[in-house]
């Protein structure tokens, strides 16, 4: 595609593809500068539903025209390609600047969603509903500006639904609970959605996750969000109160449209610096008060300032850096805990209580009046052990000739002294006449053997610990059928095989290699003529799991496929391009 002229404009790059399209950054050759050309995938054309949603994206584009919206230049048409020219907005996604930074400050987040509020209360006003708000839909340029993009399966308030399949078509972490029990989309459900994009500029998670669809809507239906203080104590309960207004699960109870969610937001943007994305990615510091955003206080709390140094501001820095390496404190412990043991067991008291223990060489030094114990001493230097009562003279009990070993003519390996106690033995274990002796370890003779200063031990051949970990973190998926999947041949619960087309990577690492299987599954089928009512055929399947790099099967979100057809089977073609996306989760690979 690079070089390709369309009209008047010139393909330079591929930007990013997606499910229904691939995007290039393209020059407009008559008004010299750069655009975006979005290119509807050529084996959808043929299909209705898809042309239509890519054709109803255009004419809800045409109708916007705001700062922090996105907007459409031109629907061109060449051969059978149908192309959309829009403005090119350079920055990142939000959902890449999660990825990158975490957690924002209540203020930037707040200035953030205060921009894409205003892009979406622009859209209401023309009567025209997102119902997909989510970070990767929300760019951040190089000059601090939001910008809210794809309108892919956008409504217009009042017209009627494109095809069956839009009412599934979304993301469902975002989507607020009414649409999952199957009502009519409204401006409370792009506030909803909102809301949980608040929820994760705050806290770096989203309100509700689980590892199944069903599970994850039943959580969003039925339970509540886990409060942002119990996350981060930080945020401010006053915003923390916002974000559950506009999660409230009854519509009426939200905010009443965009504008009013911008006015409780305004204590916290009212501060807040242009947003520049070089110094929100940056490392944080050990405190969590990013530059960008230094803490508001009120003019009594700064003049107090001095006197709560001591008391408050120090011990949340410690709480703060507490936080952030309690890992490396975890691990000191261990390993002072367990020198502190091993020092126990060397420094153990000797029986009786305090017994004098003198050190001898061993060899041709040891008096003849000695017995040898069975122990094989390994050191040059032995700790004998005398009792008190036997310290200052040395019996010897009989006058029997003492076997004495012979000289060891050998050269002697040089070995570190070390001094090496023996074990006490219980009292029943010692004769009486043992307690008259001194027991005094001598070395053994061995026929060839160097005498070992330490065992040797190998080197550490672990198993394989070199292992890394990677963050998977809803990381979009492209994927193709196998095989074709057809509403007249195929049966529910039927098992559906895709491959992976592109590599997915996670800083730079695969995660999923190209042409990894990838797992679904035919949840529905219906042919028309079933019943008087029934006039269309409808196929649905869910696309669940990937293979991953370390042989892992990874779950995915929100993948269900559905399309219907009127009049005839629906079929899903081999090469058929869809894009999914990861569950959270943390792979192990070596």
């Amino acid at each position: 595609m690079k070089g390709r002229q369309i009209h008047h404009y010139r393909i330079e790059s591929q930007l990013g593809e997606g499910g229904m399209g691939t995007v290039y950054q393209a020059t407009d050759l008559l008004l010299q500068r750069l655009v975006a050309v979005k290119m509807l995938h050529s084996h959808l054309v043929t299909q209705t539903t898809f042309m239509e949603r890519f054709r109803n994206e255009a004419l809800i584009l045409a109708r916007l025209n705001h700062p922090n919206i996105a907007v459409v230049y031109n629907f061109l048409q060449e051969g059978s390609d149908y192309f959309m020219a829009m403005e090119y907005v350079e920055g990142d996604s939000l959902e890449a600047l999660i990825r990158r930074a975490g957690a924002l400050s209540p203020a930037v987040a707040a200035e953030m969603v205060r921009q894409g509020l205003e892009g979406m209360a622009h859209a209401h006003r023309k009567g025209i509903l997102h119902r997909d708000i989510k970070p990767a839909n929300l760019m951040l340029t190089p000059e601090g500006t939001i910008k809210l993009m794809d309108f892919g399966i956008a409504r217009v308030k009042g017209e009627q639904r494109l095809t069956q399949a839009n009412r599934i078509v979304g993301t469902l972490e975002y989507m607020a609970p009414e649409l999952i029990e199957g009502q009519e989309p409204s401006p409370a459900s792009d506030i909803y959605a909102m809301g949980v994009l608040l929820y994760e500029l705050l806290s770096g998670k989203l309100p509700f996750a689980s590892r199944t669809d069903y599970e994850l809507m039943r959580a969003i239906v039925r339970e509540k969000p886990i409060p942002l203080r119990k996350l981060d104590d930080q945020i401010p309960k006053e915003l923390e109160a916002i974000v559950q207004k506009a999660l409230e699960k009854n519509p009426a109870r939200r905010f009443e449209d965009a504008k009013a969610f911008q006015k409780a937001l305004q204590p916290f943007f009212a501060s807040a610096p242009v947003l520049d994305p070089a110094r929100i990615v940056a490392p944080v510091p050990v405190t969590d008060v990013l530059d960008i955003q230094p803490r508001r206080k009120p003019v009594a709390e700064t003049k107090k300032a001095v006197s709560l140094l001591p008391d408050q501001v120090l011990p949340r820095q410690l709480s703060d850096w507490f936080r952030t390496n309690w890992e490396f404190l975890l691990a000191g412990t261990l390993v002072i805990i367990a020198g502190t043991f091993l020092l126990l067991l060397l420094l153990e008291p000797t029986p009786n209580g305090g017994d004098v223990v003198e050190k001898k060489p061993v060899g041709n030094d040891v008096p003849t009046g000695l017995q040898t114990t069975d122990s094989v001493v390994t050191a040059s230097v032995v700790a004998v052990t005398v009792p008190k009562e036997h310290k200052t003279t040395v019996p010897d009990p009989t006058p029997a000739p003492v076997e004495e070993e012979p000289t060891d003519t050998r050269p002697k390996t040089v070995v570190p002294k070390k001094t090496v106690p023996l074990k006490p033995k219980t009292p029943q274990q010692t004769s009486p006449r043992a307690k008259e002796e001194m027991p005094v370890e001598t070395p053994k003779e061995k026929p060839a053997d160097p005498i070992p200063s330490e065992p040797v031990e190998e080197p550490v051949k672990r198993p394989v610990t070199r292992r890394k970990a990677l963050a998977v973190r809803r990381l979009p998926v492209k994927l193709t059928l196998d095989t074709d999947l057809s509403s007249s041949s195929a049966k529910q619960g039927q098992t559906v095989h895709l491959r992976v087309t592109d590599a997915v990577l996670s800083d730079g690492e695969v995660v999923i290699r190209s042409g990894a299987t990838a797992y679904g599954e035919v949840t529905r089928i219906r042919q028309a003529g079933d019943d008087l009512f029934r006039k269309k055929d409808l196929l649905e399947f869910r696309i669940y799991a990937v293979d991953a790099i370390n042989g892992q099967r990874l779950m995915l979100r929100s993948a269900t496929i559905s399309e219907e057809s009127k009049g005839k089977p629906v079929v899903f073609r081999a090469g058929q391009t869809f894009e999914v996306r990861t569950g959270d989760v943390v792979l192990q690979v070596n």
